[in-house]
């Protein structure tokens, strides 16, 4: 038999498998199957737990944002951990580069990686707005006569801005996430 047969045959062994149970026996498994922590007594005191975290998210467009912001965060961290100077030469800052690091860097870099790895984290997009209001405070204070960059400045603000509005509309959609629910 070769590979394909076999993958192909699998399904049919499983689903004649599940026909061939009584209709009390396919009902516990379904009981089972949709528990949060579905468990197997092994006997003897010894028992199987499977731990798992279903998550129902409204509209289901919301995590896959917030993912993408995520993605977006890790990209921005990477530009202000790497290359502070850069970022200051660009947006015309005048702070030493370590500060630079810190605000738009490592903050950034820590919303990006968990939100990359779990996408419904609400109080992490909750920091990112925190995060956005300082950072539009900054490209506001950056937006002066005095700054030969005021006009990359201003871009920059209106970047943050449209990201803040995402930022906002995603983390009120994740703060209504239901956690271990059927």
């Amino acid at each position: 038999m070769s590979l394909a047969e076999q993958t192909t045959a699998k399904p049919d062994r499983l689903g004649a498998f599940f026909s061939k149970l009584p209709d009390q026996a396919t009902d516990a498994f379904e009981r089972v199957a949709r528990r949060p922590h579905p468990s197997m007594s092994l006997g003897k005191g010894k028992d199987i737990v499977i731990h798992t975290d279903r998550v129902r998210a409204k509209p289901a467009l919301s995590p896959t944002l917030s993912m993408n912001i995520g993605v977006t965060a890790v990209g921005l961290g990477l530009w202000g951990s790497l290359f502070p100077g850069h970022v200051k030469k660009t947006l015309g800052i005048r702070s030493p580069e370590p500060v630079v690091q810190a605000v738009f860097g490592a903050r950034e870099l820590w919303s990006g990686f968990t939100l990359a790895g779990d996408p419904t984290k609400s109080e992490v997009l909750w920091a990112r707005v925190a995060g956005d209001v300082l950072d539009i405070v900054a490209l506001k204070a950056l937006d002066n006569r005095r700054n030969p960059k005021r006009g990359t400045a201003r871009a920059a603000l209106g970047f943050v801005l449209a990201v803040t509005a995402l930022d906002v509309i995603t983390a009120m959609r994740m703060s209504n996430v239901k956690r271990n629910c059927l």
